[in-house]
Protein backbone atom coordinates (compact mmCIF):
# COMPACT_ATOMS: atom_id res chain seq x y z
CA UNK A 1 0.00 0.00 0.00
CA UNK A 2 1.14 3.66 -0.66
CA UNK A 3 0.30 6.86 0.90
CA UNK A 4 -0.19 9.90 -1.07
CA UNK A 5 0.01 13.15 -0.07
CA UNK A 6 -1.43 15.91 -2.52
CA UNK A 7 0.08 19.04 -1.82
CA UNK A 8 0.43 22.94 -3.18
CA UNK A 9 -0.05 26.51 -1.99
CA UNK A 10 -3.18 27.48 -1.05
CA UNK A 11 -6.33 27.66 -3.43
CA UNK A 12 -4.52 24.84 -5.92
CA UNK A 13 -7.58 22.93 -5.94
CA UNK A 14 -6.44 20.00 -3.50
CA UNK A 15 -9.47 19.13 -1.89
CA UNK A 16 -11.50 18.87 -5.56
CA UNK A 17 -8.19 16.53 -6.55
CA UNK A 18 -7.94 14.57 -3.68
CA UNK A 19 -11.70 13.87 -3.56
CA UNK A 20 -11.80 12.48 -7.22
CA UNK A 21 -8.89 10.85 -6.28
CA UNK A 22 -10.04 8.93 -3.89
CA UNK A 23 -12.29 7.91 -5.58
CA UNK A 24 -10.84 6.58 -8.32
CA UNK A 25 -8.26 4.59 -5.97
CA UNK A 26 -10.62 3.26 -3.06
CA UNK A 27 -9.42 5.89 -0.80
CA UNK A 28 -9.86 8.00 2.18
CA UNK A 29 -8.62 11.30 3.24
CA UNK A 30 -6.95 12.70 6.11
CA UNK A 31 -6.52 16.35 6.87
CA UNK A 32 -3.34 18.10 7.78
CA UNK A 33 -4.13 21.94 8.39
CA UNK A 34 -3.99 23.27 11.74
CA UNK A 35 -7.01 25.34 10.94
CA UNK A 36 -9.15 23.19 9.20
CA UNK A 37 -9.14 20.75 12.20
CA UNK A 38 -10.88 22.96 14.20
CA UNK A 39 -15.45 22.70 14.56
CA UNK A 40 -15.42 26.36 14.50
CA UNK A 41 -13.10 27.89 11.57
CA UNK A 42 -14.91 26.59 8.26
CA UNK A 43 -15.01 29.19 5.90
CA UNK A 44 -12.13 31.06 6.35
CA UNK A 45 -9.86 27.64 6.51
CA UNK A 46 -11.91 26.79 3.26
CA UNK A 47 -12.42 23.32 4.63
CA UNK A 48 -14.30 21.05 2.59
CA UNK A 49 -18.27 20.75 2.94
CA UNK A 50 -20.57 17.87 3.08
CA UNK A 51 -21.33 18.23 -0.85
CA UNK A 52 -17.32 18.61 -1.52
CA UNK A 53 -16.93 15.48 0.54
CA UNK A 54 -19.04 13.73 -1.72
CA UNK A 55 -19.07 10.99 0.61
CA UNK A 56 -15.35 10.42 0.87
CA UNK A 57 -14.71 9.88 4.29
CA UNK A 58 -12.36 12.35 5.78
CA UNK A 59 -10.44 12.83 8.99
CA UNK A 60 -9.12 15.65 11.03
CA UNK A 61 -11.18 18.03 9.61
CA UNK A 62 -13.75 20.11 11.87
CA UNK A 63 -13.11 17.31 14.90
CA UNK A 64 -11.16 19.75 17.51
CA UNK A 65 -12.52 22.52 19.85
CA UNK A 66 -10.78 26.25 19.26
CA UNK A 67 -9.34 25.24 23.22
CA UNK A 68 -7.07 22.54 22.34
CA UNK A 69 -3.74 23.07 21.01
CA UNK A 70 -2.26 21.40 17.76
CA UNK A 71 1.18 21.53 17.58
CA UNK A 72 2.81 18.33 15.17
CA UNK A 73 3.31 16.01 17.62
CA UNK A 74 -0.51 15.83 18.72
CA UNK A 75 -1.63 15.75 14.71
CA UNK A 76 1.40 12.71 14.18
CA UNK A 77 -0.02 11.00 16.91
CA UNK A 78 -3.46 11.48 15.45
CA UNK A 79 -2.80 10.70 11.74
CA UNK A 80 -0.81 7.88 12.35
CA UNK A 81 -3.19 5.36 13.82
CA UNK A 82 -6.38 6.67 11.22
CA UNK A 83 -3.62 5.79 8.40
CA UNK A 84 -2.91 2.36 9.50
CA UNK A 85 -6.31 1.46 10.16
CA UNK A 86 -7.40 2.75 5.80
CA UNK A 87 -4.32 0.52 5.25
CA UNK A 88 -5.46 -2.49 7.17
CA UNK A 89 -9.29 -1.60 5.66
CA UNK A 90 -7.12 -1.85 1.92
CA UNK A 91 -7.79 1.09 1.39
CA UNK A 92 -5.48 4.13 -0.28
CA UNK A 93 -4.86 6.94 2.94
CA UNK A 94 -4.69 10.07 0.70
CA UNK A 95 -2.87 12.85 3.34
CA UNK A 96 -4.32 16.55 1.79
CA UNK A 97 -1.39 19.18 2.93
CA UNK A 98 -2.70 22.28 4.51
CA UNK A 99 -0.15 22.76 6.73
CA UNK A 100 3.53 21.50 5.59
CA UNK A 101 5.28 21.48 8.71
CA UNK A 102 2.59 18.77 9.46
CA UNK A 103 3.35 16.91 6.09
CA UNK A 104 7.09 17.47 6.55
CA UNK A 105 6.63 15.63 10.23
CA UNK A 106 4.94 12.49 8.67
CA UNK A 107 7.90 11.78 6.14
CA UNK A 108 10.77 12.46 8.01
CA UNK A 109 9.76 12.76 11.70
CA UNK A 110 9.98 15.05 14.85
CA UNK A 111 13.50 15.60 16.68
CA UNK A 112 12.99 13.58 20.47
CA UNK A 113 12.35 16.77 22.34
CA UNK A 114 11.10 15.81 26.14
CA UNK A 115 7.30 16.56 26.52
CA UNK A 116 7.16 19.11 29.69
CA UNK A 117 3.79 18.53 31.54
CA UNK A 118 0.90 20.37 31.85
CA UNK A 119 1.90 23.02 34.51
CA UNK A 120 4.71 23.59 33.12
CA UNK A 121 3.27 24.58 29.85
CA UNK A 122 0.86 26.63 31.65
CA UNK A 123 3.40 28.64 33.69
CA UNK A 124 5.45 29.33 30.36
CA UNK A 125 2.36 29.96 28.75
CA UNK A 126 1.63 32.82 31.15
CA UNK A 127 5.34 33.80 31.17
CA UNK A 128 4.80 34.30 27.34
CA UNK A 129 1.47 36.36 27.72
CA UNK A 130 3.43 39.49 29.46
CA UNK A 131 5.14 40.09 25.79
CA UNK A 132 4.42 41.31 22.51
CA UNK A 133 5.48 38.79 19.60
CA UNK A 134 7.97 41.57 18.61
CA UNK A 135 9.55 40.88 21.93
CA UNK A 136 9.56 36.96 22.17
CA UNK A 137 11.04 37.04 18.26
CA UNK A 138 13.82 39.41 19.46
CA UNK A 139 14.75 37.47 22.40
CA UNK A 140 14.69 33.84 20.43
CA UNK A 141 17.25 35.23 18.12
CA UNK A 142 19.21 36.12 20.53
CA UNK A 143 18.41 32.64 22.77
CA UNK A 144 18.23 30.64 18.83
CA UNK A 145 19.12 32.54 16.13
CA UNK A 146 19.47 29.04 14.01
CA UNK A 147 15.49 28.16 14.70
CA UNK A 148 14.41 31.99 14.54
CA UNK A 149 15.93 32.38 10.94
CA UNK A 150 13.46 29.34 10.06
CA UNK A 151 10.50 31.23 10.82
CA UNK A 152 9.07 32.31 7.89
CA UNK A 153 7.06 35.55 9.70
CA UNK A 154 8.07 37.11 12.74
CA UNK A 155 4.68 37.14 13.53
CA UNK A 156 4.49 33.42 13.37
CA UNK A 157 3.78 33.68 17.96
CA UNK A 158 3.42 29.98 18.12
CA UNK A 159 6.51 28.63 16.35
CA UNK A 160 8.60 31.81 18.51
CA UNK A 161 7.25 30.21 22.05
CA UNK A 162 7.96 27.42 20.71
CA UNK A 163 11.35 28.02 20.43
CA UNK A 164 12.16 29.68 23.48
CA UNK A 165 10.06 27.18 25.69
CA UNK A 166 12.02 24.43 24.39
CA UNK A 167 15.55 25.97 25.02
CA UNK A 168 14.21 27.57 28.65
CA UNK A 169 12.69 24.10 29.83
CA UNK A 170 15.61 21.98 28.22
CA UNK A 171 18.44 23.67 28.04
CA UNK A 172 19.08 22.77 24.76
CA UNK A 173 17.97 24.99 21.76
CA UNK A 174 15.42 22.90 19.15
CA UNK A 175 17.51 23.81 16.58
CA UNK A 176 19.84 21.42 18.44
CA UNK A 177 17.58 19.10 19.00
CA UNK A 178 16.12 18.99 15.47
CA UNK A 179 19.94 18.03 14.24
CA UNK A 180 19.36 14.80 16.26
CA UNK A 181 18.01 11.27 15.11
CA UNK A 182 13.71 12.00 14.08
CA UNK A 183 11.07 10.12 15.74
CA UNK A 184 7.24 8.94 14.85
CA UNK A 185 7.80 9.07 10.63
CA UNK A 186 5.48 7.33 8.52
CA UNK A 187 7.43 3.78 8.24
CA UNK A 188 5.92 3.21 4.81
CA UNK A 189 5.59 3.50 1.04
CA UNK A 190 4.60 6.90 0.33
CA UNK A 191 4.14 9.32 -3.27
CA UNK A 192 3.91 13.35 -2.84
CA UNK A 193 2.50 14.98 -5.10
CA UNK A 194 2.41 18.53 -5.47
CA UNK A 195 -0.16 20.29 -7.59
CA UNK A 196 1.85 22.21 -10.96
CA UNK A 197 -0.20 25.11 -11.96
CA UNK A 198 0.56 28.32 -13.98
CA UNK A 199 1.09 31.36 -11.25
CA UNK A 200 -1.38 33.82 -12.95
CA UNK A 201 -4.41 30.98 -12.76
CA UNK A 202 -3.34 30.42 -9.01
CA UNK A 203 -3.67 34.28 -8.22
CA UNK A 204 -7.20 34.18 -10.24
CA UNK A 205 -8.26 31.50 -8.02
CA UNK A 206 -7.31 32.52 -4.85
CA UNK A 207 -8.75 36.10 -5.46
CA UNK A 208 -11.92 34.56 -6.23
CA UNK A 209 -12.06 32.16 -3.17
CA UNK A 210 -11.26 35.25 -0.91
CA UNK A 211 -14.34 37.22 -2.58
CA UNK A 212 -16.37 34.11 -1.92
CA UNK A 213 -15.17 33.03 1.71
CA UNK A 214 -16.63 36.80 2.05
CA UNK A 215 -20.01 36.33 0.62
CA UNK A 216 -20.31 32.86 2.71
CA UNK A 217 -20.41 34.28 6.07
CA UNK A 218 -16.34 34.96 7.10
CA UNK A 219 -17.35 38.17 9.01
CA UNK A 220 -19.94 36.31 10.88
CA UNK A 221 -17.87 33.13 10.80
CA UNK A 222 -15.59 35.78 13.17
CA UNK A 223 -18.02 37.57 14.82
CA UNK A 224 -19.36 34.81 16.42
CA UNK A 225 -15.69 32.78 17.79
CA UNK A 226 -14.70 35.77 18.76
CA UNK A 227 -18.08 36.03 21.13
CA UNK A 228 -17.37 32.58 22.69
CA UNK A 229 -13.96 34.53 24.07
CA UNK A 230 -11.53 33.21 21.13
CA UNK A 231 -8.92 35.66 19.13
CA UNK A 232 -5.86 35.72 17.41
CA UNK A 233 -4.44 36.77 20.98
CA UNK A 234 -5.53 33.40 22.28
CA UNK A 235 -6.05 31.39 19.21
CA UNK A 236 -3.29 30.70 17.28
CA UNK A 237 -5.33 29.78 14.40
CA UNK A 238 -7.39 32.65 14.36
CA UNK A 239 -4.12 34.45 13.86
CA UNK A 240 -3.57 33.29 10.36
CA UNK A 241 -4.35 34.92 6.63
CA UNK A 242 -8.13 35.32 6.25
CA UNK A 243 -9.24 35.34 10.34
CA UNK A 244 -6.57 37.66 11.26
CA UNK A 245 -7.61 40.61 8.67
CA UNK A 246 -11.54 40.04 9.33
CA UNK A 247 -10.81 40.26 13.46
CA UNK A 248 -8.70 44.19 12.58
CA UNK A 249 -12.39 44.65 10.09
CA UNK A 250 -14.55 44.13 13.03
CA UNK A 251 -12.27 46.29 15.46
CA UNK A 252 -12.75 49.08 12.68
CA UNK A 253 -8.88 48.89 11.59
CA UNK A 254 -10.33 48.17 8.28
CA UNK A 255 -12.98 50.65 7.30
CA UNK A 256 -14.61 48.57 4.16
CA UNK A 257 -15.41 45.58 2.72
CA UNK A 258 -12.84 45.89 -0.30
CA UNK A 259 -10.11 47.09 1.41
CA UNK A 260 -10.64 43.46 3.26
CA UNK A 261 -10.91 41.64 0.61
CA UNK A 262 -8.36 43.30 -1.24
CA UNK A 263 -5.93 43.19 2.12
CA UNK A 264 -6.52 38.85 2.62
CA UNK A 265 -6.44 38.47 -1.13
CA UNK A 266 -2.66 40.03 -1.56
CA UNK A 267 -1.51 38.23 1.95
CA UNK A 268 -2.85 34.98 0.86
CA UNK A 269 -0.63 35.54 -2.98
CA UNK A 270 2.30 35.88 -0.61
CA UNK A 271 1.70 32.82 1.49
CA UNK A 272 1.26 31.16 -1.48
CA UNK A 273 4.27 32.02 -2.89
CA UNK A 274 6.08 31.29 0.56
CA UNK A 275 4.03 27.43 0.29
CA UNK A 276 5.59 27.17 -3.15
CA UNK A 277 9.29 27.96 -2.17
CA UNK A 278 9.17 25.91 0.39
CA UNK A 279 7.33 22.99 -1.32
CA UNK A 280 10.50 23.46 -3.81
CA UNK A 281 12.77 22.75 -1.58
CA UNK A 282 11.47 19.25 -0.69
CA UNK A 283 12.85 16.87 -2.84
CA UNK A 284 10.26 14.30 -1.85
CA UNK A 285 7.80 16.02 -3.67
CA UNK A 286 7.14 15.47 -7.41
CA UNK A 287 5.06 17.96 -9.45
CA UNK A 288 2.44 17.15 -11.65
CA UNK A 289 -0.58 18.80 -13.63
CA UNK A 290 -3.85 18.13 -12.17
CA UNK A 291 -5.00 15.90 -15.04
CA UNK A 292 -1.78 13.90 -14.77
CA UNK A 293 -2.44 13.16 -11.02
CA UNK A 294 -6.12 11.83 -11.94
CA UNK A 295 -4.37 9.24 -14.03
CA UNK A 296 -2.21 8.19 -11.34
CA UNK A 297 -2.54 3.89 -10.67
CA UNK A 298 -1.26 3.13 -6.74
CA UNK A 299 -0.21 -0.49 -6.10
Amino acid sequence: MTLIFILGPTASGKTSLSVELAKKLNGEIIGADSVQIYKDLVIGSAAPTKEEMQGIPHHLIGTRDLKDEISAGIYISSALPIIDKIEKSGKTPIVVGGTNFYVDALINGLSPVPAADEETMRLWEENFGRFSTEELFTELQETDPEWAAKISSPNDRQRIKRGLFVAKTTGKSLSEWNKTGRINAYKGNFLAIGIEMEREKLYERINLRTKTMLESGLIEEVRRVNKKGFSSENCKSLASIGYIETERYLKGEITSIEELQELIAQNTRHLAKRQLTWLRNRDYVVWKDPEEILELTIS
